[in-house]
């Protein structure tokens, strides 16, 4: 439940923050679309490079540990 309170308040904002432009509210929810879109990858980005990360620290950790 709380999820779901939580996305629609990040659709709504995105639909506000779309229709404060020049053209308006007519555009808006495509805008809005692309501004939840380009958060999502965003987000996706930054923990597909964590995941990287320890991926890698757990391959070179482990690497270490058979040579020793």
């Amino acid at each position: 439940m709380i999820a779901l309170v939580a996305i629609g308040l990040i659709v709504v904002g995105a639909l506000w923050r779309a229709g404060k432009s020049e053209s308006g509210w007519r555009f808006a929810p495509l805008r809005a679309a692309g501004v939840i879109a380009g958060g999502v990858f965003r987000i996706g980005m930054i923990i597909a490079s964590i995941m990287f990360a320890v991926v890698g620290a757990v391959a070179i950790g482990a690497l270490r540990s058979t040579f020793q």
